[in-house]
């Protein structure tokens, strides 16, 4: 018969570790590797029913958000549990809280104005009106703590000492009896690291009900035992166990278990807590009239599209493994399936788990496509002993730590270890898992730059300049082995590489191309590769005088530029010395007319009939006749400066490169 999901539940739980469960029993676990997992419960009932279930304290907030039930021919009818503070509740009646427990003296005023009852040696009885702590003397030296309680009683105010009492109650038989279940439910509350679930059921007939949810759970961890095959290349066999722990606080027995390998969003929300809303306090209406807006219409709900069904694929039968293996095959295969976004493992054999315990459950044996290679990385000076390992076996191999084997080792197999960070059905890993030192390797780097392409139009140039890495790497192979080694050359952003031999990356990765090298026994071979950045510059002659000199320094210039930009630099060292006369001329005339300043000065001071009057007035003659001759050299050199920046700026705007 089909099952429906007949109830999501909002405000009820089961937790991963029930303390007890005599109504419902753990059928199914699925352990995710989300850091959750899923726990399914299942009882046989007849009719209307009820089931219980004790249920851990610190699970219930994952269980409220997720559990579900599923009823194939009935509802559910009610679900009740304590709440999380149900002391509070039992408070609720009483004069106090559970922190006027904490002395007798918060007790006692907690209870101000509620009567009260004493016996011993003066037995009275009385409204509480205070009670305070005293400190009297005890004897010659010491002093003691004590409690006077002060009561309104029908004759007046009395006191007593709480410790000389012998009891103290409250008169109100009824008030008594709710602090007392109020005490009881803090005691029991205090006792409690469970809350017990009640579920309803109703229905006809004989039927199963399941109750499933999600909750937090252990990691599982993927290893693997992988066997290298021949140097040659070939299929290496390679077996996956699952390593989990049963945290739950009960016993597994034969419980239906799934390892999911997948990455689902999860989190928590503590859902079970009160919360309280803040209102703000508006005053009580006494004048004025209320106007409500006038409606505008609400829109219709739409109803959400109906969710897909999630597509899976059947998992390829495993091939048969080959009688001469010498790794063990598990007793058990796991026939796993691939989904939309996740893949499970579902274990074969129902498993039976001690809580506290710790299994290793196979998921996996078989060949797959493998070859030994190397991979040179870092400016490492020998390579990385790897294996290629190609994914054939239908469903993605979820990630985990390798250790691998070399059987053609009589007395010592063990190879190394690798890690694998998960593996989609059809894709392949380079395994690193021990350094050859029998390869070796030498890394060389230069470091150029020179000119990519260069042009110019209408006294602009556009440069690219191109930034080159040349690298080197020698390698050498040992003696008689032969080997295939993968360099790898690290990518950054607009970074071209280009081999000298023509050789061309085998493969990619999001940070490094991969260049493969095959030695024979004992050669030695160079890669050289150039890794280059071209950039693009955009420069206004006119306006940057240094610019050609720049470009004249810079490698790969063809002759006829070379010749052009010399001319225009040429035409720009002219510009430059007639404008170093023109300021030289400029410098003198300034000179001049400042002595002629001083000459005048010292005249406006001679009497003028002084001789030292007429030698002046010589002196300033002198510097007005050499200012004329300095005046038509520098209208000259002017026109000069305009004839050489004029013949700058045609050959900048007619440069054509």
């Amino acid at each position: 018969m089909r099952q429906h999901i007949r109830f999501i539940l909002p405000l009820a739980c089961l937790a991963a570790a029930p303390a007890a469960a005599s109504d419902l029993t753990l059928k199914r676990v699925m352990l995710s590797t989300a850091g959750v997992g899923y726990f399914e419960y299942a009882a046989d009932v007849d009719g209307n029913t009820t089931l219980g279930l004790d249920i851990p304290l610190d699970q219930v907030d994952d269980v409220l958000k997720s559990l579900i039930v599923f009823d194939s021919a009935g509802a559910v009818g009610g679900i009740e549990l304590p709440g999380r503070d149900a002391s509070r509740v039992a408070f609720g009646d009483v004069p106090f809280g559970p922190d006027a427990l904490a002395a007798p003296l918060d007790f006692l005023n907690s209870l101000q104005g509620i009567r009260l009852r004493v016996a011993g040696p003066r037995p009275m009885e009385g409204n509480l009106m205070r009670a305070e702590a005293v400190h009297e003397p005890a004897g010659r030296t010491g002093a003691t703590d004590r409690t006077r309680v002060t009561l309104l009683t029908d004759a007046g105010l009395a006191q007593f000492i709480l410790e000389d009492s012998e009891t103290v109650q409250v008169a109100d038989p009824e008030l008594r009896a709710r602090v007392a279940r109020a005490i009881a439910a803090l005691r029991h509350e205090a006792s409690q690291d469970s809350r017990h679930l009640t579920l309803r059921a109703t229905g006809q007939g004989h039927r199963t009900i399941r109750v499933g949810y999600v909750a937090a759970a252990p990691l599982w961890k993927a290893t693997y035992r992988l066997v290298l095959p021949p140097p040659g290349g070939g299929k290496a066999r390679v077996q996956a166990w699952a390593v989990l722990e049963n945290t739950t606080g009960a016993d597994w027995n034969g419980v239906a278990l799934t390892l999911q390998y997948g990455n689902p969003v999860t989190f928590r929300q503590a859902i079970y807590r009160s919360y309280f809303v803040d209102r703000p306090e508006v005053p009580v209406q006494t004048l004025g009239r209320l106007l409500p807006d006038a409606d505008t219409g609400a829109r219709a709900d739409i109803a959400p599209a109906a969710p897909k069904a999630a597509m899976r694929a059947a998992a390829p039968a495993p091939p048969s493994l080959p009688s001469a293996s010498a790794m063990a095959p598990p007793s058990e295969s796991v026939q796993a399936s691939e989904g939309g976004e996740q893949t499970e493992y579902p274990v074969a054999a129902p498993i039976t788990l001690a809580a506290g315990h710790t299994a290793s459950v196979p998921l996996l044996d078989r060949e797959v496509p493998a070859a030994r290679i190397g991979l040179l990385t870092g400016d490492r000076p020998h390579p990385l002993a790897a294996l290629r390992l190609t994914n054939d076996t239908g469903v993605s191999l979820p990630a985990g730590v390798l250790t691998l084997y070399d059987t053609a080792s009589a007395t010592a197999p063990y190879a190394g270890d690798a890690r694998l960070a998960g593996l989609p059905n059809g894709e392949r890993r380079l395994l690193s898992f021990a350094e050859d030192l029998r390869t070796t390797a030498e890394w060389r780097r230069a470091e150029s730059v020179a000119i990519a392409t260069l042009s110019a139009a209408n006294g602009v140039m556009r440069l690219d300049q191109r930034n080159r890495t040349s690298l080197r790497v020698t390698l050498a192979a040992p003696a008689k082995e032969a080997r295939r080694v993968l360099v790898e050359v690290p990518k950054s952003t607009g970074v071209t590489l280009t081999a000298e031999d023509g050789a061309r990356p085998e493969e990619e990765t999001a940070t490094a191309w991969r260049i493969a090298v095959d030695l024979a026994p004992g050669e030695v071979k160079t890669l050289a590769v150039n890794l280059d950045r071209v950039t693009r510059q955009q420069i206004a002659l006119v306006s940057d005088p240094g610019a050609i000199a720049r470009i004249l320094g810079l490698q790969g210039l063809t002759p006829q530029a070379r010749a052009a930009l010399e001319r225009v630099a040429g035409l720009r060292a002219t510009e430059a010395r007639r404008e170093a006369e023109r300021d030289g001329l400029r410098a003198q005339i300034a000179a001049i007319e400042k002595d002629e300043a001083r000459l005048r000065e010292n005249l406006g001071a001679v009497a003028a009939n002084d001789a030292l009057r007429g030698r002046l007035t010589r002196l300033l003659d002198t510097d007005e006749t050499r200012i004329a001759a300095l005046a038509a050299d520098l209208e000259r050199a002017v026109q000069s400066v305009a004839a050489a920046h004029a013949a700058t700026i045609d050959a900048i705007g007619t440069l054509s490169l």
